[in-house]
């Protein structure tokens, strides 16, 4: 696809990025500690109001699933791997993860990178969260 840096995101407000690389943004609750992807008004643990506050998640992790989508959907060029990645805070998180001989496998530590893998209707790349294998030296927390 076409350069991340001209991209959009396909979900606004969802991911960044900063000197520590790429994140997820998550709320944690600050009664009860759980987390959620986004920043909601409810907390889906405990169902309190207005108590998750913005938190930074998702750089590095551990694939859980994942599977080949062989003929995607409209903004896809298919085939393409998508799963689930289990990161800190309990959350497990449904991502884009790296294709082919250099992939993943199940139980592999991953890190996060942002990448325009889909288009819009009209054609314009967007971003979205993708998940590859961690180089030799990698860490997960």
């Amino acid at each position: 696809m076409s350069d991340a840096a001209e991209a959009k995101p396909a979900w606004q407000g969802l991911w960044g990025s900063d000197a520590s690389g790429a994140y997820l943004v998550a709320g944690r609750c600050q009664k009860c500690g759980g987390y959620a992807l986004g920043v909601r008004e409810f907390c889906p643990h405990c169902s309190a109001q207005n108590t998750l506050q913005e938190d930074r998640i998702g750089r590095t992790g551990r694939l859980y699933s994942a599977t080949v989508i062989h003929q995607g959907s409209s903004g896809f060029k298919a085939p393409y791997r998508v799963g689930y990645v289990d990161v800190e805070g309990g959350v497990r998180i449904f991502a884009h993860i790296e294709n082919g001989s250099a992939g993943p496998k199940i139980d592999d530590a991953v890190e996060l990178t942002i990448d325009a893998r889909m288009t819009d209707r009209e054609g314009h790349p967007m971003t979205v969260p993708v998940y590859s294998a961690v180089q030799r030296g990698g860490r997960v927390r």
